[in-house]
Parts: C-alpha cells; sequence; structure tokens
C-alpha cells in the first residue's frame, strides 16, 4: 500500500502556501482558510492544473467536468493537505534530509529508475530544480506516512475475526472474488443543519436518477464526488470484496456487473457505487520471510545523521568478519522483543510488518544486509535468512486473512479519520461561488 503512495509521490503535487498575512489581491489572494493556514489564489491555480492534467489520463474528455467543479475538487483536496500537515507538524513528525535520501533511493528502487533520473523527469515535466523536487517530495511523503501512521493506530484485528476469515478463504478453495467498482460520494459536515443534510440527500437521489437514466457515472462522479477518486471519475483498483470497507460490502451482497447501488448513507456522507467487473481468480502465493534486524531510535541528542552512521559501522564490522549480526543485535538494538534473539524475526508474510519496514525488506536477496532504512519505529538494517512461497497452509491463511481484513479496516478508518479531522478543523472557503458549488442541485448540463 504504501508502496503505491510513494509511487504516486512524483504524479501529483499539494503544496500549500505561505502567510495570513498575504494581501487579498492578485495571484495573492485569499481562497480559503484552513485553521491558522491560507490556501493562496497561485496555490490554487497551480494545484487545479496539474489535477486537470491527472484527471485528463483517466478520463474522456466529455467526462471531465467545467473548470468551476475542477477548482472546488482541487481546493477540497488542498484543505485536506493542509489540515493534515498541521497535525504533522503540532505533533513534531518531520522527515530529516538523510531519511528523505532513504525514501527517495527507495522510491527510485521500487520504479525502477535512480534518483537522478527522477530528477531529470520531475524538470523535464514540471521545470523542478533538484532542490524544489526534494522539497516537494519531502512534503508529500510526510502527510503520506503520517496519515498511515494515524490510520494504521486505529485499526485492531482481533484473533477470532482471523479464524472467521480463515473459515471463509476455505470456503473459496484458492479462490477469491474480485470486484471493480466506482463510486460517488457527498459528504456531510458536521456543522449541516438538517435541511442542510437533505439537500445533500436530495442531491444523491438526483444524481443516482441521471444514472440510470443513461448519464455517464466516470462524468458524474468527476462532476460531483468528493473523494480522492473523484478524478479517476470514481474508480476503485480490483479488490478482493472483503477487502472493501463493510459499508461498502453490506450493499454488495447478491449484486451484478453493471449494478448501481445507492444512494445510501455512512456516518460520513451519501454514497452511490456502479458495479464495473466481478471475477473470480486464484489468490497470489503467500510470500514469507525469515529476517532478522537491529532498531536504533533517533533522541534529541542522536539525530537521524549519527544514527545511519552507528548502522553502517556495525554493517561494516558484520561484513568484515569482525562480529556477527546476532551479537551486535544483542548489544545495540533496540527493540526489546527480538534484540534477546539476536534480531530474529518470526518468518512471516511482510506486510504485516510496518510499511516502511515491508518495503525495504522485500528487495532483499537471501544473505543480503540492507542498507540503514527509517520506519515509524526507528532506523533498522535488516537480513533476509530464508524466503518461501506458500498458498495453502494454515499460516498462509492467517495471513491472507491479516491482509484482507486490514485493509478492509484502513479503507475505512481513513475515510473516518479524515471526516474526524475536518470536523475538528476551521474551514472557511471564501469564494462564494465554490463554497455553495456542493449544496445546491445544480442540473443542468
Amino acid at each position: 500500500m504504501l508502496g503505491k503512495l510513494i509511487t504516486l509521490l512524483f504524479i501529483s503535487s499539494l503544496t500549500v502556501g505561505a502567510s495570513v498575512a498575504a494581501a487579498d489581491t492578485g495571484k495573492n489572494r485569499i481562497e480559503a482558510i484552513a485553521n491558522d493556514r491560507v490556501i493562496l489564489k497561485s496555490d490554487l491555480d497551480k494545484y487545479e492544473s496539474e489535477y486537470l492534467k491527472k484527471m485528463k489520463t483517466h478520463l474522456s474528455q466529455e467526462q471531465i467536468p467545467d473548470r468551476q467543479i475542477i477548482r472546488r475538487q482541487a481546493l477540497d483536496q488542498l484543505i485536506n493537505s493542509a489540515l493534515v500537515e498541521q497535525l504533522a507538524e503540532k505533533m513534531g513528525v518531520s522527515i530529516s534530509d538523510v531519511h528523505l535520501d532513504q525514501m527517495m533511493e527507495t522510491a527510485a528502487k521500487i520504479n525502477g529508475t535512480t534518483v537522478q533520473k527522477l530528477y531529470e523527469e520531475s524538470f523535464r515535466r514540471d521545470g523542478l530544480t533538484p532542490a524544489q523536487t526534494r522539497e516537494k517530495f519531502r512534503k508529500e511523503a510526510l502527510l503520506s506516512e503520517f496519515q498511515s501512521i494515524n490510520v494504521r493506530k486505529r485499526i485492531k484485528i482481533s484473533n477470532q475475526e482471523i479464524d472467521r476469515m480463515v473459515e471463509m478463504l476455505k470456503k473459496e478453495q484458492g479462490y477469491e472474488v474480485v470486484y471493480r467498482i466506482a463510486d460517488i460520494f457527498l459528504r456531510l459536515e458536521s456543522t449541516m443543519s438538517p435541511s442542510e443534510i437533505g439537500q445533500v440527500e436530495q442531491l444523491a437521489n438526483d444524481i443516482a436518477n441521471r444514472i440510470k437514466k443513461g448519464e455517464n457515472f466516470g462524468k458524474l462522479a468527476a462532476q460531483y464526488s468528493q473523494d480522492d477518486k473523484a478524478s479517476d471519475g470514481g474508480e476503485w483498483e480490483e479488490t478482493n470484496i472483503n477487502s472493501l470497507p463493510t459499508m461498502f460490502t453490506n450493499h454488495l451482497v447478491g449484486a451484478k456487473e453493471g449494478d448501481i447501488i445507492g444512494p445510501f448513507r455512512i456516518d460520513s456522507g451519501y454514497v452511490i457505487i456502479k458495479v464495473i467487473k466481478i471475477k473470480g481468480h486464484q489468490y497470489t502465493p503467500d510470500l514469507k520471510l525469515k529476517l532478522r534486524h537491529i532498531l536504533i531510535k533517533p533522541t534529541v541528542i542522536l539525530s537521524d545523521s549519527k544514527v545511519v552512521e552507528k548502522l553502517n559501522e556495525i554493517r561494516a564490522r558484520i561484513a568484515n568478519n569482525e562480529s556477527d549480526f546476532a551479537t551486535e543485535a544483542h548489544k545495540y538494538s533496540e527493540d526489546p522483543a527480538t534484540a534477546v534473539n539476536g534480531g530474529d524475526l518470526e518468518m512471516q508474510n511482510p506486510d504485516v510488518f510496518d510499511p516502511l519496514f515491508a518495503q525495504n525488506v522485500k528487495t532483499l536477496k537471501i544473505g543480503e544486509i540492507s542498507s540503514p532504512f527509517k520506519s515509524s519505529y526507528g532506523w533498522h538494517i535488516a537480513q533476509l535468512l530464508d524466503k518461501k512461497v506458500d498458498m495453502n497452509s494454515q499460516s498462509a491463511l492467517k495471513d491472507k486473512a491479516f491482509e484482507i481484513l486490514f485493509s478492509k479496516r484502513y479503507n475505512e478508518e481513513l475515510i473516518f479519520w479524515l471526516n474526524e479531522l475536518r470536523n475538528q478543523s476551521y474551514i472557511k472557503i471564501l469564494d462564494e461561488d465554490l463554497q455553495n458549488l456542493h449544496q445546491s442541485d445544480d442540473t443542468s448540463e
């Protein structure tokens, strides 16, 4: 999941600008306020252009809404980014230069390229210098990582839930049902009156009726939907039905290809779903890795660069046969659960680990010791001891069950977390046309 997020970091920019004291004219006109952050016309102009460019890669010209709709959607994305960024700053979360270097190298490796080529592509596409590209990546990586950490810690999965999912997987006998869906999401704000909620419900019903009369779902999703899939015409990637949010799957039972479902209400808004495709396919083989690692956590005194220096010294001693991994882990690792065992981790699917940890160990060869990399727990070096692929064992089914349940909960909690963040924040859109855009049922074409 996180690998996909990092891959996207070079596709879109969520740059929020400037100071509250900015002039209210021309490009420095304030378009919106999100807590103590302002979004200027220049910020919105820039992101609107990038948002439209992204939309054109997924939608036909006929599906793309008018520029005012695109501008409001771009503004919503900037508001969300500003709120997440401020919360990260408040909690003291940041990405150091050393961590940034490591993340960029990992992103380049995943995409089969180099950091230098990423710089060159960024300059060719956006005219950004290497320094500007680094800062763009730093901001977007911070938002992505901080969001992931906050959503993950809300997720609790019991052994009973895993056992129930395992039984479901056994009944599927190695095959799973995969759905390709699209959705339209109309958000409800906590400040809305019953009358305003009724207007959103009416708009949802009107949109559903227009779809059923033959209007293009993708075009209406691009025009009205208020989630991050609007620019893709509302389309999700192919997803196991059990990985979709429960609030979706409850309405998908018995659905057929082409069905339009909804609108139905969830806690944060109204949803309309289109079932694009349903198919079955065999599970992908379960990957298991046997790893050991050494963890060192940065402190106020011990900076990221000093931690990396220390880990590189440890790695060199092991490589030069001056010491062995287990001895170094026992002496230096700050993971109390594994340090006493020489840093050994049980053989398991890497996806159960922290995403940044998993991302860095999946590419290791047997016997290889990684360069220092950072996860949400601190800095690591890791060694791959063994690897195996298994699809039918009980442990493999448990790993698959955990993966499905985690994906489902992540999708649910991300919606709830962002909605809570918006409801707890002060948001003011100063352009009245943009402010009222989704509150009226403008069905004229």
